[in-house]
């Protein structure tokens, strides 16, 4: 197991109001990596330094800290540049990984489908070609030849940049073939059923649980952020009408363009979707937040206005609540997808109002 030491960054008001959640937030991904929090702390910035970010006062202090506890690794909550990184990993003499590099390592770790795995490779190599400057030691200038590898006179990062590149541009071709098959599949689906609805929200908020229950399906659901990557979609099981039901990879605050961008053809199938299902942890002392970057990341995607507007709230994991009582309205929902609470009651609202 890797230790590590995890800062958070105070940058402006909002990072100060929420700084003790944005921390909780950041250590809570660096263990789903299985990363030893040997120590973490927010610290406020009030001047950049564009090589370091830190200031020399700041960096002496973390060097003391990774020197007395043995620390490994440097997880910041924060997107680096790629000169920072390396300035960073230099005066430490640790590997430091930011924000963005670390989801899509979690990313990458839980994707398991072809498809999700071409997604987060797309979205890795976006990542690391920016990363390549001055990364190299053996920067001597190339021999021309017949390989397929380069022209001559070719510097090795001009090189190994190229290759990725040329690696990035295959993956969108396939992507692309997947992209065009799920337009066709959509299409097929839309002569058979009436509506469509896709589940989203933060991550761990209890999607793939729900969709479990209304679909009397065993897909993987755990107690863990980005257990589903994967969309899925299955027959939705109502009285009245035939319905379908989309689950796909949950949502988080500030998350990397490349994801984004390299999750497009997932994101698709929430954007094509009739109603929207926004589920939230109800004991999440920030599920406001969430709320509000659930709906900022759908229209980031290209969902509508008037949909996200329109999307059912369902407050999900209401068993911890044994004394209160619920009450259900149109577009919101109170049940727990766990033990079935309430779910029943939410398939006849599905059935009845949409």
């Amino acid at each position: 197991m890797t230790n590590g030491i995890i800062i958070n960054l105070i940058t402006n008001k909002n990072d100060l109001i929420n700084k003790d959640y944005n921390l909780n937030e950041i250590v809570n991904l660096s263990k789903t990596l299985k990363i030893k929090c040997k120590s973490s702390f927010s610290i406020r910035i009030n001047k950049f330094y564009s090589s370091t970010l830190l200031s020399k006062g700041k960096l002496s202090e973390l060097k003391d800290i990774i020197s007395n506890k043995s620390i490994d690794l440097l997880v910041c909550n924060y997107l680096l540049t790629p000169s920072q990184q390396k300035n960073l990993e230099k005066f430490l003499n640790i590997k430091v990984i930011d924000r963005t590099g670390l989801i899509i390592e979690i990313f990458a770790d839980r994707a398991l489908t072809s498809e999700g795995k071409l997604q987060v490779e797309l979205a890795n190599l976006n990542y690391r070609k920016s990363r390549l400057v001055r990364a190299w030691t053996h920067l001597e200038r190339q021999r021309g030849g017949q390989s397929f590898i380069g022209g001559p006179g070719e510097l090795q990062i001009e090189l190994d940049r190229r290759l990725i590149q040329e690696r990035i541009n295959s993956l969108k071709k396939d992507l692309k073939k997947i992209i065009k098959r799920r337009d066709n599949q959509r299409s097929n689906r839309k002569k058979n059923v009436n509506t469509s609805y896709a589940l989203v929200g933060y991550t761990n908020s209890g999607k793939s649980t729900l969709f479990n229950k209304l679909t009397k399906k065993n897909e993987y659901a755990k107690d863990e952020l980005f257990a589903t990557l994967d969309t899925k979609i299955s027959k939705l099981f109502l009285p009245s009408k035939k319905a379908t039901i989309i689950d796909t990879v949950g949502f988080i605050s500030n998350i990397p363009t490349q994801l984004i961008d390299a999750f497009k053809a997932t994101l698709e199938e929430v954007n094509e979707s009739d109603i929207l299902i926004n589920v939230v942890d109800i004991n999440d002392m920030n599920f406001r937040d969430k709320i509000r970057t659930t709906k900022k990341t759908l229209l980031s995607t290209g969902v509508s206005d008037d949909k996200v507007k329109n999307m059912i709230t369902v407050f999900n994991k209401i068993d911890t609540f044994s004394n209160r009582k619920f009450k259900n309205t149109k577009s919101r929902v109170y049940l727990s997808a766990l033990n079935g609470l309430g779910v029943e009651e939410f398939r006849d609202i599905l059935s009845s109002s949409y």
